[in-house]
C-alpha cells in the first residue's frame, strides 16, 4: 500500500509539472501577442523575396501574429486575415500526405538529414553520393510531390489541396497569380526536376511533379489557417475546430521531426539551439511554430534574412519561447 502511495504522488507530481509547463490563461497569451508585436512592429530589415515577382510586390510592413491551441483557442493579433502564399511551409504537409499514401518507405527514398546548404542548392544533390536530401528543400520536396498517390495529375493535386484544407478550415485556396508568377521563374526547379529524373528519383512525370510542387507553394492563406493547420499538428492530426483526425500521430511525428532539423534551412540548427521549437518557414513571409501537445505560433512579415527567413517571425517566435519557457529541453525539466 505504502508502495503504491509512492507511485500515485510521483505520477502526480509529475502530471502537475507537465501541466505548468504550458499553465498559461488567455489573458497571459494575449499579453505575450501584445508584447511581442510592440517590440518587432518597427524592425525594419530584411527585404521580400523578389525572385518570385508576385512575392516582390507585397506589401513589406503587413504583419501579423496567431496563436492557436491544440483545444482550438485562437489569439492573434495585427494582419491576420491577409492571404498570403504558403511557399515551403506546403512541405512538410504534402510530406504528410506523401507518408500517408506511401508510408514510411519515404523517409528511405527522399531522406532525413540536414544539408547544411540553401533551400535550392543544386550542389547539395550532386556532392551526396546517393543524392537524396530531406522533405524540407526543393529537391526533396519535389521528389515528395511525386510520389502523391492518384490516376491524374488533377486528382493528385485535388488530393493535396483537399488534404491541406483539412488541416485548417476548408477555406484554402490555390493562388492563380502567384502559380503563374512562380511557373514563369522555375528555371532553377525545372533543373533539379530534371537532375533528380536523370537519377531515376522520381515516381511521375517530373514536370507533373514540379508542376503540383508550384501549386502546393501557390496556396493561399491566412495566418489565423495556418494557426489551424499548426494546432492541427500540435494535436497529433487531428483538427482542434472540426475533430477529425487527418493524420495519424506517428506521421505527424516525422513531419514535426523533419521541421526540427531543417526547417529553416541552413540556420535551423541555431534555430534549434536557441527556440527549441519545430519551425518551418515560407519565403512568403510566413513561419509556422509547433509546440507539441500545446499550440502553435504563426508570425506573417514578407521581409526575409538571406535565408529566406521571415526577419520579424523569427524574433518573435524567439521572443515567446524565452517568456513562455518552450524550448523542447526546458519542457523536459
Amino acid at each position: 500500500m505504502k508502495k503504491k502511495y509512492i507511485y500515485l504522488s510521483l505520477l502526480s507530481s509529475i502530471i502537475l509539472i507537465n501541466s505548468s509547463i504550458f499553465a498559461l490563461t488567455n489573458t497571459e497569451i494575449k499579453q505575450g501577442l501584445s508584447e511581442s508585436y510592440e517590440k518587432f512592429k518597427n524592425l525594419n530589415t530584411g527585404k521580400n523575396a523578389d525572385y518570385i515577382p508576385d512575392l516582390a510586390k507585397v506589401n513589406s510592413s503587413l504583419f501579423g501574429i496567431a496563436i492557436a491551441t491544440n483545444e482550438g483557442k485562437i489569439e492573434s493579433i495585427g494582419n491576420v486575415d491577409t492571404p498570403f502564399s504558403i511557399q515551403s511551409i506546403s512541405k512538410p504537409l504534402i510530406y504528410g500526405l506523401a507518408l500517408k499514401d506511401n508510408g514510411e518507405i519515404i523517409n528511405e527514398k527522399v531522406g532525413l538529414d540536414a544539408t547544411g546548404h540553401k533551400f535550392n542548392s543544386i550542389e547539395s544533390i550532386e556532392n551526396n553520393p546517393t543524392h537524396i536530401q530531406n522533405p524540407m528543400v526543393n529537391a526533396g520536396a519535389i521528389q515528395v510531390t511525386s510520389f502523391i498517390k492518384g490516376k491524374t495529375s488533377s486528382e493528385k493535386w485535388e488530393r493535396a489541396l483537399s488534404f491541406i484544407n483539412k488541416l485548417s478550415d476548408g477555406k484554402l485556396y490555390l493562388g492563380e497569380s502567384v502559380y503563374k508568377s512562380e511557373t514563369s521563374t522555375n528555371l532553377r526547379n525545372q533543373a533539379i526536376t530534371r537532375l533528380l529524373n536523370s537519377y531515376n528519383m522520381l515516381n511521375s512525370e517530373p514536370m507533373d511533379a514540379l508542376d503540383r510542387y508550384t501549386k502546393a507553394c501557390s496556396i493561399m492563406l491566412t495566418t489565423k489557417q495556418l494557426a489551424i493547420i499548426g494546432a492541427t499538428l500540435a494535436n497529433n492530426g487531428t483538427n482542434p475546430l472540426t475533430r477529425q483526425n487527418i493524420i495519424e500521430a506517428n506521421y505527424v511525428h516525422y513531419m514535426l521531426s523533419e521541421m526540427a532539423v531543417n526547417g529553416l534551412y541552413e540556420t535551423s540548427g541555431q534555430w534549434w539551439v536557441h527556440v527549441g521549437i519545430p519551425s518551418k518557414s515560407g519565403v512568403g513571409g510566413g513561419i509556422l511554430a509547433v509546440v507539441p501537445n500545446k499550440m502553435a505560433i504563426v508570425v506573417f512579415s514578407p521581409p526575409l534574412d538571406p535565408s529566406g527567413n521571415s526577419v520579424r517571425g523569427q524574433e518573435v517566435i524567439k521572443y515567446l519561447s524565452k517568456k513562455w519557457n518552450l524550448h523542447y529541453l526546458d519542457q523536459k525539466q
